[in-house]
């Protein structure tokens, strides 16, 4: 069946396009800062924490690849990556692919850092004997595998997922067709949001008990901190992704069943971009080895004071921050 790939919604895509791209610039340069930082603090890699967000800013920008693509088709009014049809089809295809699987990978790393950090501060022996950095590398090769077959299977006709050019929104999407790929996708998502809320939860209730008791937990951790209050990374994190993720989630549920504005969804598209900037400065405030470097390059580069000594600047990666989450 042939496609349409000129748009036919009532916005602004030129406007949205301009928002877009703004998005993805800051999105580059938070990512990009927090990933390098992250390499060049080397002694973080001992820790399985570093791992896990570090794949998170790799999935980041996996996604923001999605924005230059559907950002030149919103300024043109139509979807001009590709000379033919079947071109055509196979950029919008990839494109709507590259979308839900890097958000799937990033809500089942978000999991993994669940898992985590509840093994570290609920059965901290447990973490400390099971959970190294090479088991959370393989657990996130896994997870990128895992999801890229899933997803894959877009590209077989018939198999009850489709990546589409939609016409009202100007931008490749996709669609579970198939009550059986219906069922198969929710039943994964319901599994992820169930042990990212279950482990939550757990440490949320013990935290409280294992504060006051055990007090050696506050090492060089991500999820440790000298002040020990209850809401930390993981909780900022979880409240940057559920506002960002939940209109695109819900709208994406009505979208083939009910007509509704087109400005819902682009509003939707514009907040679950968003998260790609949020995510890696929640990183950057909450991870002590981040945070000490841009503190010091902001009070020593660009305030022009070399002197280490002085007292408002510290290299101390074991400052007070907000690190466990609800």
């Amino acid at each position: 069946m042939e496609r349409n790939y000129t748009f036919t919604g009532d916005f602004s895509p030129q406007a949205v396009a301009g928002v877009l791209s703004i998005e993805m610039i800051l999105a580059l340069i938070a990512n990009g800062v927090v990933l390098v930082i992250t390499i060049y603090q080397r002694k973080s890699w001992k820790q399985s924490s570093t791992i896990f967000f570090t794949s998170l800013i790799l999935a980041h920008l996996f996604m923001i690849l999605y924005l230059p693509f559907t950002i030149t088709a919103l300024a043109a009014g139509e979807w001009i990556i590709g000379s033919t049809d079947e071109e055509k089809e196979g950029t919008c295809d990839f494109t709507g692919f590259l979308i839900i699987y890097c958000v799937y990978v990033m809500l089942m790393i978000l999991s993994l850092i669940s898992i985590d950090r509840f093994l570290f501060i609920v059965k901290p022996h447990l973490h400390k004997r099971f959970m190294s950095p090479r088991v959370a590398l393989v657990l996130v090769i896994i997870v990128w595998i895992v999801t890229a077959v899933l997803f894959s299977s877009g590209f077989i006709n018939g198999s009850g997922i489709v990546y589409q050019y939609v016409e009202n929104l100007g931008g490749c999407y996709v669609y579970t067709t198939g009550p059986i790929a219906s069922v198969i996708r929710y039943l994964f998502a319901s599994l992820i949001l169930s042990i990212i809320i279950i482990t939550s939860i757990w440490t949320f209730c013990f935290t409280r008990k294992f504060i006051n008791n055990q007090s050696m937990i506050v090492g060089e951790s991500v999820y440790a901190s000298k002040k020990k209050r209850l809401f930390g990374i993981f909780g900022s994190m979880i409240l940057v992704y559920g506002i960002c993720f939940a209109p695109s989630v819900f709208l994406s549920s009505f979208m083939t069943t009910i007509d509704l504005p087109d400005e819902l969804h682009v509003f939707s598209l514009v907040l679950l971009f968003l998260v790609v900037t949020l995510s890696p400065v929640v990183q950057s405030y909450f991870r002590p080895e981040i945070k000490s470097v841009i503190v010091d390059v902001i009070c020593h580069k660009m305030m022009r004071k070399p002197n280490s000594s002085d007292p408002g600047v510290t290299q101390d990666t074991n400052i007070n921050y907000n690190t466990i989450g609800p």
